[in-house]
């Protein structure tokens, strides 16, 4: 960590210590950090908090991101004129697949033949526990994923499951599920991701079925109880099932 004495008048001690782990984070994994790898090095509560001063940081020329491309954040620190990947040894910083003209978010695989095509999908943290789904939230890290699977939809995110409530339907605790936004009211039989206030505040995946007027958040395990769903919020329904063998 720095001191007050270490910085210079136009940046915060925070502002400091958050350049100072970016450069170290580029080092030792030798990419670019996630914003989620910065925050466990920095003094601040929150995503939100370390979103808010990147954007401090960008305005005052120590940091650098392009747009739309994940763990693409280089620092410069007090004193230097240039960034790292501006330097003759800049070659430790692999460098980053391209985005494919006309497809926002979507990469060509490096050494492919451009047929091989990922989308770069947001990670919004957990689901049935911990991290609520917040929209606005900043992104705790991306995963590249296969256009084929996910397509090029906009909005697309990924949620980490925990509990059993999904077992029935093949969603265990520790899956992944790829989220697309609903711009429509479900469909019986959509397996959805919810927030329903006094009942799950930080979130669910369960099926969803409407009976009449009546709106049911179903599980998929016969040990889990229906929850009433009248007044959910629904943050998206579920398109894949991902799970690490």
């Amino acid at each position: 960590m720095a001191t007050s004495a270490d910085v210079p008048g136009d940046l915060t001690l925070i502002q400091h210590d958050i350049l100072r782990a970016i450069r170290g984070l580029s080092r030792e994994c030798g990419h670019p950090p996630a914003m989620r790898e910065v925050l466990g090095r920095v003094g601040l509560g929150s995503l939100g908090a370390l979103a808010y001063q990147y954007r401090k940081l960008e305005g005052k020329g120590y940091i650098r991101r392009q747009p739309g491309r994940p763990r693409t954040v280089e620092a410069r620190l007090p004193g230097e004129t240039v960034f790292p990947s501006e330097l003759p040894d800049a070659s430790q910083f692999p460098p980053d697949a391209r985005p494919l003209p006309g497809a926002p978010g979507e990469t060509a695989l490096p050494g492919g033949t451009g047929q091989q095509r990922v989308t770069w999908v947001p990670v919004a943290g957990r689901i049935a526990a911990g991290v609520p789904v917040i929209p606005g939230d900043p992104p705790a890290g991306y995963l590249p994923l296969p256009t084929e699977v996910v397509g090029r939809q906009e909005g697309i995110f990924l949620l980490e499951v925990t509990g059993d409530s999904m077992t029935g339907a093949g969603i265990f605790s520790g899956d992944w599920v790829v989220v697309r936004p609903l711009f429509q009211a479900p469909r019986n039989g959509d397996i959805v991701v919810a927030t329903v206030d006094g009942v799950e505040l930080e979130g669910t995946v369960k099926t969803y079925k409407k009976a009449g007027r009546k709106v049911w958040l179903m599980p998929q395990n016969p040990a889990q109880t229906p929850i009433p769903a009248d007044k959910a919020q629904f943050a998206g329904k579920v398109i894949a099932v991902l799970r690490q063998v």
